[in-house]
């Protein structure tokens, strides 16, 4: 009896043991299913920030450099205004995703009669959801949107340095001799430089769109250090020959004492009271007029009878052209400025045998501003006579585009006080563009009276309020990029012409908006009159 009895409780005992190992079995398996769905719901609300800050960094705007190239305006070589922005949102992404998903693990422990246990299914759990999570964040992103992250990091092939400034300009990709648009994934290598360093680099110059002379340049720059920093990369030296010193291009930015010359070239601040090439030839100009009108009956020796503060502008000068300004605004207390402003009040344009002026960036904001574009006649009319002539034989109608009479029409509008070329207008640029044109763009558009819209949900808000709102009938116009001649000779030209009109007319269905390409906006503004809008492929 002893011997069933103890078999028995043995028995009991063994039931007992299996009866709280299922029973602890299953709080386990409980318990990491809930810890197994917090790591999910917190996968997910780390990846929806991870996204968000992703996209935050590739939403770069204008930068504004110190000497623009002015070319016609057509052909995209625009300046622009843009903000620098930096890559610490995208580099605190895994350290933001590490600190949420342990915060989720803080109540999965297992306890069991008051005892913690360690749970090692949800320990496998946080890295499998952390290895789950980058490759989620990972497949989110573009390849565009990719190299667009990693480009912030990369430095700059002259200066080094990673960052974006006024006196730097913004990042530009260069492959195989062309500046690189999107995504760099076709090109094994790629040189990654500031806008202004490449400006600024002597030997350096573009041929048939073709950049000369870019690698030798960064290995000569990489030899020679500094005068500022200290560190290498300086391709800017001094314009006097017996000069040492170098600079990296935003270094000597922020030195006030550097002077500057519209030639790219550059005088440290202990050569600043030097003369420049153009400066030269200047002076030489100035004496010969005076020889020429020492004779003269009414000779330009004296200041004229102003009507207004002249502020002159040149566009698209020669250097002869450029001295003959320079000196009659000189004699006559007037200013001149090598950059567009609002205060400008005449635009002193080239011309070519047709009359016909190159349309730049500084025409074009000369139209919608209502200021005179007038031929270097004017200025040469003005100094024969001593005294300011009337500007309207000398103003230019013609642009080498074949468009007519858009600064008569301009300047007749502001004069009259009539509404904005872009009134009730709303811009939302869709595709890919060179950074920098795309700020210019957006710069004319808002003088014109427009408005630009940032975001897709924005455009689609508008849309809906424009239907509610009978008073005023604005229209919504998706802007893409016709320009293809920032693209490899690899890419099939018409293919992403397609691929661009594509995606406008995608957007424009859903937010019922008009489609134009980029260069309605120019010939627009050129005829001071709003075309029809047109979405074909040319």
């Amino acid at each position: 009896m002893e011997s069933s009895s103890s078999s028995s409780d043995d028995w009991s005992k063994d039931c007992s043991t299996i009866f709280l190992t299922t029973i602890v079995g299953a709080a386990s398996l409980i318990l990491a299913a809930e810890a197994e769905s917090s790591l999910s719901r917190t996968g997910r609300a780390a990846l929806n920030r991870d996204r968000e800050a992703a996209q935050d960094s590739l939403n770069t705007v204008r930068y504004s450099p110190k000497r623009p190239v002015e070319n016609d305006v057509n052909g995209m070589n625009l300046v622009s205004n843009t903000r620098s922005t930096s890559g610490a949102k995208s580099q605190t992404i895994g350290a933001k995703r590490q600190k949420k998903t342990n915060e989720g693990l803080k109540d999965t422990g297992l306890q069991i009669n008051g005892h913690p246990q360690t749970n090692a299914l949800a320990s496998e759990n946080v890295a499998t959801t952390n290895s789950k999570l980058e490759t989620e964040i990972e497949k989110s992103l573009s390849s565009g949107q990719q190299d667009a992250l990693n480009s912030k990091k990369r430095p700059c092939a002259f200066c080094h340095s990673s960052s974006q400034t006024e006196g730097s300009g913004p990042f530009v990709s260069f492959a195989q001799g062309k500046e690189v648009v999107g995504s760099l994934a076709n090109f094994s290598k790629v040189t990654h430089v500031h806008r202004n360093c490449i400006q600024w680099a002597p030997r350096i110059y573009f041929k048939d769109g073709i950049i000369q002379n870019l690698e030798s340049e960064v290995t000569r720059a990489n030899k020679l250090k500094c005068s500022s920093c200290g560190k290498k990369g300086a391709g800017l030296g001094c314009y006097m020959e017996t000069c040492q010193r170098s600079y990296h291009v935003p270094c000597a930015y922020y030195i006030p004492e550097c002077r500057w010359d519209d030639t790219y070239l550059m005088l440290c601040p202990k050569h600043r009271k030097m003369k420049f090439p153009s400066e030269m030839e200047a002076d030489d100009v100035k004496q010969d007029t005076e020889k020429r009108t020492s004779t003269h009956l009414n000779p330009c020796t004296t200041p004229l009878d102003a009507r207004q503060n002249l502020v002159f502008c040149g566009s698209d000068l020669s250097t002869e052209e450029k001295c003959s300004v320079v000196e009659f605004a000189s004699n006559n207390e007037a200013v001149v400025f090598r950059y567009w402003k609002p205060n400008v009040t005449h635009v002193i344009a080239a011309t070519d045998s047709n009359g016909a002026c190159t349309r730049t960036y500084k025409v074009l904001m000369a139209i919608l501003n209502g200021v005179w574009i007038v031929s270097v006649e004017w200025v040469n009319a003005c100094m024969e006579a001593g005294c300011l002539v009337n500007e309207e034989p000398y103003e230019v109608h013609l642009d080498t585009h074949g468009c007519t009479g858009g600064p008569k029409a301009g300047r007749l509008r502001v004069l009259n006080n009539g509404p904005k070329l872009f009134k009730n207008l709303e811009f939302y640029f869709v595709g890919d563009y060179i950074e920098a044109h795309k700020s210019d763009l957006k710069e004319l558009v808002t003088t014109a009276g427009g408005t630009i819209i940032e975001a897709r949900g924005q455009l689609l808000s508008s849309s809906n309020d424009a239907d509610g709102d009978e008073d005023v009938k604005r229209v919504s116009l998706v802007v893409y990029n016709a320009d293809l001649s920032d693209h490899s000779e690899f890419y099939d030209e018409d293919s992403i012409r397609f691929q661009r009109l594509a995606a406008a007319e995608d957007i424009a269905q859903q937010s019922r908006s008009q489609i134009i390409q980029h260069t309605w906006i120019l010939e627009s503004v050129a005829a001071c009159r709003l075309l029809p809008f047109t979405s074909g492929v040319q």
